[in-house]
């Protein structure tokens, strides 16, 4: 029967989030029980989905009922606690409403803004809901009072001063909320930057941005989940090409990567250290959306991050990573045997070409996780900690970049004396085998070796060390070159002139060697070749279209002022 081939999905909204609850046959039935759902105050929503099964075996879905509503709820909520907040203070309106202060209030009002649904640019520029905010308890002045002591805690200026700076300024953004609350502005139905433009061309006194920001608040209101909040704005950022409406919408991005919705996009990990490596993943725009429960949404925040759009999202995505790194919580769930095996991926994964993902910040964090993990406490264990990580990196190079990193993080203060210490592991290093892994082909060794140099010498290492560093990497490479006839190999005396000088030349170019001895030797192995008489000539030979002969010469050339021949 026709019957047989229809079924009804009841689902439930939680926390944003829809589950089924049930599956019945009749569209009467399903009615009766969603309102019999929705008359539970604490229900936040009930729809129904018609399955219609195709006589070729495919199912349609089709939404037939769907009532939403924010729950009520009058229990205390409380701030969450923070320990940090950024080093400049917001001192006019306009900063508070910039992307450092909206991270605070996404840390700090986090309770709140997940029951509300709410980000920190939709509270603040709809007077209706900052107002609630307001009125909710005492949230507003606990949350100031714990932002003016970690502001001046290590200042001159009175807590209590600062307080009241602050108060001023949420003052002042409250009634500038209110006064384009009645403003008839128009729908954000087509792209942000179209809309940016309405503003600019209505003559308002309030200012375009601001303006806009209002309106894609009162879009953004009305949906009352992460998921589905993301997903609007991420379709709003891919569709368009305006960079400032882009750096706009990369904003409230990041304010929605604030929430638990990272977990969504995420997905299901097997521990807390798959799920930070898969939020560096993200940042760089490789995360695989297979696994995630946010659907066509992760795919796009993904492509977003990979065309380096959303640079301010990106720091919000790494700041909650390296939170997640300092906190007590396992690696590994349910298996502690494990964990110094995770902990090695993930600082694996912390490491990029050219050092560690955020530099100081990252190494700072990865010893911080590493304190829990060793048996003293206090300063002892903090020394314990750093040789504990410098071990657990690949090889000694790696390691002195980690060294170099961490001597600019809030760990120098204290440990520089054993940050030095464990240094002189690297300059027990007697070869490039000693110094990089083994398993590297030759040139990613030089690579690896040449970065360490680079980052001792861009680090706060103290300049005498800086320069007995840059001579140890120099000789173990110039040794490297020696002993495997880097150089010769790449001039044999078989190959054309023109194949020994492209190779050796694109060799200098390569970026696998520092500024010094073992580049002098290479360098003056072209020279060589360049001082032989009639070189342009020789390097030429066997062309027979001038016009070819002369592109050859250009490109050479070229390359040669990319090796440093000037």
């Amino acid at each position: 029967m026709v019957a047989d081939r229809a079924s009804f999905e009841v689902q439930v909204s939680k926390d944003g989030r829809w589950s089924t609850e049930t599956i019945v046959y009749k569209e009467d039935e399903a009615r009766t029980l969603a309102k019999k759902l929705l008359a539970d105050k604490k229900c936040e929503g009930a729809k129904i989905v018609r399955n219609w099964l195709r006589s070729d075996g495919t199912m349609v879905e089709t939404e037939v009922f769907c009532e939403t509503r924010a729950v009520k709820d009058d229990g205390p909520i409380r701030i969450t606690p923070i320990d940090s907040v950024p080093a400049e203070k917001c001192e006019t309106p306009e900063e508070f409403l910039g992307p450092d202060a909206r991270g605070v209030m996404n840390r700090v009002f986090r309770t709140y803004l997940d029951k509300a649904f709410l980000t920190p640019t939709e509270l603040m520029h709809s007077y209706k809901e900052l107002k609630r905010l307001q009125e909710k308890d005492s949230l507003v002045p606990s949350a100031v009072d714990r932002v003016a002591q970690l502001q001046t805690k290590d200042g001159e200026q009175a807590p209590k001063d600062r307080s009241q700076e602050i108060f001023k300024s949420i003052d002042n953004i409250s009634a500038r909320a209110r006064r384009v609350e009645s403003l008839k502005l128009p729908k954000l139905d087509g792209r942000f930057s179209d809309v940016i433009a309405k503003l600019g061309a209505m003559g308002e006194s309030e200012d375009r941005d601001y303006l806009a920001m209002v309106v894609l608040s009162r879009d953004l209101i009305n949906v009352r989940n992460w998921v589905g909040k993301l997903e609007r704005l991420c379709a709003l950022a891919v569709e368009d090409s305006d960079p400032h409406a882009v750096e706009m919408l990369d904003g409230v991005i990041a304010d929605v990567l604030g929430s638990n919705v990272v977990q969504d996009v995420l997905g299901w990990q097997p521990g807390l250290g798959a799920a930070i490596i898969a939020m560096f993943d993200l940042a760089d725009g490789k995360m695989p959306p297979v696994k995630s429960d946010a659907g066509e949404s992760a795919e796009v925040l993904n492509r977003l991050f990979a065309e380096k759009k959303l640079p301010i999202s990106r720091n919000v995505l790494l700041d909650r990573a390296h939170r997640q790194i300092r906190s007590p919580n396992p690696l590994m769930r349910n298996d502690t045997t494990k964990e110094f095996e995770e902990f090695k991926r993930l600082i694996g994964r912390a490491l990029c070409p050219t050092g560690f993902v955020c530099g100081s910040e990252t190494a700072d964090a990865v010893t911080a996780r590493y304190t829990r993990m060793v048996e003293q406490g206090g300063a002892a264990g903090r020394k314990a900690a750093i040789e504990g990580v410098f071990r657990a990196l690949p090889d000694p190079a790696t390691g002195l970049v980690y060294l170099c990193e961490l001597a600019g993080s809030s760990f120098a203060a204290e440990h520089t004396p054993d940050i030095m210490e464990t240094m002189e592991l690297v300059f027990r290093c007697r070869s490039i085998s000693d110094l990089c892994l083994r398993t590297l082909p030759p040139k990613e060794r030089m690579l690896r070796a040449t970065n360490a140099h680079r980052v001792a010498m861009a680090s706060v290492l103290p300049p005498e060390l800086k320069t007995k560093v840059a001579d140890f990497i120099d000789t173990i490479l110039e040794r490297y070159l020696i002993d495997e006839q880097i150089v010769e190999k790449l001039d044999h005396h078989d190959s054309p002139l023109r194949d020994r000088a492209v190779r050796l030349v694109q060799f200098c170019a390569a970026g696998v060697l520092p500024e010094g001895k073992a580049m002098t030797r290479a360098r003056q192995r072209i020279l060589m070749l360049l001082r032989q008489p009639n070189f342009d000539a020789h390097f030429i030979d066997g062309f027979t279209d001038p016009m070819r002969a002369q592109k050859a010469l250009r490109d050479f050339h070229q390359l040669l002022v990319k090796a440093g021949f000037g």
